[in-house]
């Protein structure tokens, strides 16, 4: 961090940038909200002149394409100029569209990288899963105790009292709050057990040697709390009292699910009109753009846009042959900088070798050794930081982006063509909202086939891409 800190300085230096202000932006731009980003961005309104917005890399200001648009906006007003020193980018008003889309292609490289480290965690907690060891907090009855989880010695006794008094059939779960009270059964935070709470933990198959993670069970390794009978008994209990003899027909409806109010941000919900035919109808009557709309109306629109992003063979040629082209040249550069990175990084050693010596030495004193020592080792940490960064950004980046084309290139035949989940799953994964406007349906692409556009006849990259763009062959 300081050494980064250090060569922006010495880069608005060089460029005779006058420093009228510091960020120091740690959040993620992958999720929630971001204060300190959006400090910053206020900051650069106010000012009254343009403003250069030096950072290292695209990836230390984000890691999405969420603030590609304000970005944009004040980018392309002349209030904004950006430089990202390490990637060689610097964006101004007058930015061209091959320096556009490199600065998109890093956004998506960043998001990439995010995405990638999200697998990693994600098989971190399926080999936890695997091996019975539990991913988050106990719940009531358990403690974490010396990296394991044992039996609570105050609460354990009495969830098998709770089970037995619920399984007798004559105690709903109402009642159940006054019978937690009475045996002294009391939430990890001192607070009595509340209906929900107590509603979860008579479902949590966790006291019967289960942990249920995103709806599937996985034996776990500790001790259990209740026999599995006993569970099953407070279950069948609980579905006769809540079983309502309702029809669904969810499945019977391709946007279920997926169509919100582009207004109010609610979802519409599905329903069969005269029987037969599928319509969406708001979620509440408050919101004065409501309206009632046919499925169809909605689907010939995705297969509208869906038609729009087929690429003409030539540009699908030149496209891939384009992103073969960068491809090769990711990984010359990445082998040229990781080499520059090693010789830093080593160069960096000879002078902690050095330190130390000149230190036993008597050369130099302890305080200076310390401050001295303490900046080689942040310049080695931001060093072991760039390259761990560099071997992950692989050519599978690059496949990947290939296999998105042909995608975006048959996504209309598939639509047209498939079977009721396969048509599902394409809209999921090509769409990344869908609205009605009223009447009107709005639909959103998810990246990056939001950035495959078709302008005259030639392939265009766009930041954004909704439903009021018109694109033509």
């Amino acid at each position: 961090m300081v050494a980064q800190i250090n060569r922006l300085r010495d880069y608005c230096s060089r460029k005779s940038l006058d420093i009228i202000q510091e960020f120091t932006i740690v959040e993620s731009s992958t999720r929630g909200e971001r204060p300190a980003f959006q400090k910053m961005i206020d900051f650069i309104k106010k000012q009254k002149s343009k403003v250069a917005l030096v950072c290292d890399k695209v990836d230390r200001l984000q890691r999405s394409f969420r603030e590609v648009p304000i970005l944009e906006q004040l980018r392309k007003s002349d209030k904004l100029v950006l430089h990202f020193i390490s990637d060689g980018q610097v964006l101004d008003s007058n930015a061209n569209n091959s320096q556009i889309m490199a600065y998109q292609m890093f956004v998506m490289m960043a998001e990439n990288y995010t995405n990638c480290i999200s697998n990693n965690v994600k098989r971190s907690f399926e080999k936890k899963l695997k091996e019975g060891t539990i991913l988050g907090s106990t719940p009531v009855g358990y403690l974490n105790f010396n990296k394991s989880v044992i039996i609570d010695p105050d609460r354990g006794d009495k969830i098998l009292q709770m089970f037995n008094h619920y399984a007798s059939g004559l105690t709903s779960i109402r009642d159940m709050v006054d019978y937690a009270k009475t045996i002294g059964l009391i939430h990890k935070n001192g607070k009595h057990l509340s209906r929900s709470q107590i509603h979860i933990m008579l479902h949590n198959p966790f006291y019967y040697g289960q942990m249920q993670v995103k709806g599937k069970l996985y034996p776990h390794i500790y001790e259990k709390l209740i026999p599995k009978s006993l569970w099953d008994q407070c279950q069948d209990i609980i579905h006769k009292r809540h079983s309502q003899s309702t029809h669904s027909t969810k499945l019977n409806f391709m946007l279920s699910g997926l169509v919100r109010c582009k207004y109010c941000g609610l979802a519409y919900s599905p329903y069969l009109s005269k029987h037969k035919y599928p319509f969406l109808q708001p979620p509440t009557n408050k919101c004065t753009g409501h309206y009632n709309v046919a499925e169809r109306v909605i689907m010939d629109e995705l297969e509208r846009v869906f038609r729009e992003l087929h690429f003409r063979p030539s540009d699908k040629k030149a496209f891939l042959a384009a992103i073969e082209k960068e491809r090769a040249k990711a990984l010359e550069n990445r082998t040229h900088s990781l080499s520059v990175l090693n010789e830093q990084a080593g160069q960096l050693r000879n002078k902690k070798d050095n330190l130390v010596n000149l230190f036993l030495e008597r050369g130099i004193g302890r305080a200076d050794f310390d401050l001295q020592h303490k900046r080689l080792e942040s310049e080695l940490l931001d060093n072991q930081y760039r390259m761990a960064e560099f071997d992950s950004r692989e050519s599978q980046f690059y496949s990947n982006l290939a296999d998105c084309v042909e995608i975006a290139d048959s996504c209309y035949f598939l639509l047209k063509s498939s079977r009721f989940e396969q048509k599902r799953h394409l809209i999921k994964l090509i769409t990344s909202n869908l609205f009605l406007e009223g009447k009107k349906p709005a639909i959103l692409l998810g990246s990056p086939f939001n950035l495959f556009v078709k302008t005259g006849g030639r392939l265009t990259w766009l930041g954004q891409l909704d439903s009021n763009q018109r694109h033509t062959d």
